[in-house]
């Protein structure tokens, strides 16, 4: 097992990845805790039926009084972050806490189960303990770190959301083999991520490997310590979001939620296709700007992208409607679009108001 702090003063927490945690997360919760609670397993039924009994076997072993709460089945994941699901577990949460504070949240699903389970802790009786359980690559390097939390309106993904950390990140790589293809390449897009923004070394080791090469056990293992380390800092420079450091996590995310948005959160595109095809735009755009200095870049990163089975175009949506999801944006400041755009391999920039002209071009340009 490899353990990763985020250094936060009295909101630090470990991240724990390696194989076969689930069978050892009583322990870590208990110590996470620092007090007996009652332990509620927020999760969606398929990810419950595969991995909830390992949990729970854990969980009893250490003397945790547990119960399991379960999202309604959707079409789309991302209907677990409605309103009306939120309401729903807040007032389970209600009906079987009472009075007691004595509860801790723990989330056992992929990015969309862990934005609503912290965002749930974080209201609840002004603030109980949670634990991010990530079930998907993606939540494992990237959203169940970080304390960002959310739930979704109809014009807009992440409307309602705080930042509230978790008191522990406990990454079973096990977990992952169970994982269809589509979620596997799903993941590697943020993982890519990280190698444009921070770490080359990482971008060159995906690129040398593609995702075979990328999803054996000990380079899996290893990816994901590196993108967790790269989070943890970014993190820890600017927790609240508010420094324009953690802000550049938000790479290919602009046009990557716009693209969620527009196709209204349908399985037409997962979270990290978009992000990958949102990427591509953020480096068409740096190269219509003159801000991209290495022209070679977007060449590499389609090859890449095509390595790990991800789409460089989209389909099926208009640009108006492309034009107004970009609009509830989250990160424009002042009425003005905010994009983060690649500079050189491991180096990007924030750029605000960027022409509209260029945003329209780019869009148009990754078209299908």
């Amino acid at each position: 097992m490899r353990s990763i702090r985020v250094s936060l003063g009295e909101r630090s927490y470990p991240i724990h990845i390696g194989q076969g945690l689930l069978r050892e997360a009583g322990r870590l919760i208990r110590q996470a805790a620092g007090r007996d609670r009652h332990v509620v397993v927020v999760s969606q039924h398929e990810v419950a039926s595969r991995h909830a009994p390992a949990l729970c076997d854990s969980l009893t072993r250490e003397g945790l009084s547990h119960s399991t709460f379960l999202v309604p089945p959707s079409k789309s994941s991302e209907a677990a972050k409605s309103q009306a699901v939120y309401s729903k577990l807040i007032r389970e949460l209600a009906a079987r806490g009472g009075k007691s504070r004595s509860v801790l949240l723990a989330a056992l699903g992929g990015g969309v189960i862990g934005d609503l389970t912290g965002f749930a802790a974080s209201v609840y009786r002004r603030g109980v303990p949670y634990v991010q359980i990530p079930t998907t690559l993606t939540a494992q390097v990237d959203s169940a770190i970080g304390g960002k939390t959310g739930i979704d309106l109809p014009e807009g993904k992440n409307l309602l959301g705080t930042i509230y950390q978790p008191a522990a990140v406990l990454s079973d790589t096990e977990v992952l083999q169970t994982l269809p293809e589509r979620h596997w390449s799903d993941g590697f897009a943020e993982v890519i991520k990280y190698g444009i923004i921070k770490d080359a070394g990482l971008f060159l080791l995906l690129e040398r490997q593609g995702i075979e090469g990328a999803r054996r056990p000990r380079t899996l293992e290893t990816v994901i310590a590196l993108c967790a380390r790269i989070k943890a800092k970014v993190v820890e420079k600017d927790e609240l979001d508010k420094k324009d450091v953690r802000i550049v996590l938000n790479f290919g995310h602009t046009a990557g939620h716009a693209i969620e948005a527009a196709s209204r959160f349908s399985r037409q595109y997962t979270h990290g296709e978009a992000v990958a095809i949102g990427m591509l735009v953020a480096c068409d755009l740096a190269a219509a700007l003159g801000v991209l200095k290495d022209r070679g870049l977007t060449g590499r990163l389609e090859k890449t992208l095509i390595k790990f089975k991800l789409p460089l175009y989209y389909k099926g949506m208009t640009l108006d409607a492309l034009w107004k999801a970009i609009g509830y944006d989250k990160k424009a400041e002042a009425g003005m679009n905010r994009f983060i755009l690649p500079v050189s391999l491991g180096k990007v920039v924030v750029v605000n108001d960027v022409p509209a002209g260029a945003i329209t071009e780019a869009l148009q340009k990754r078209k299908g």
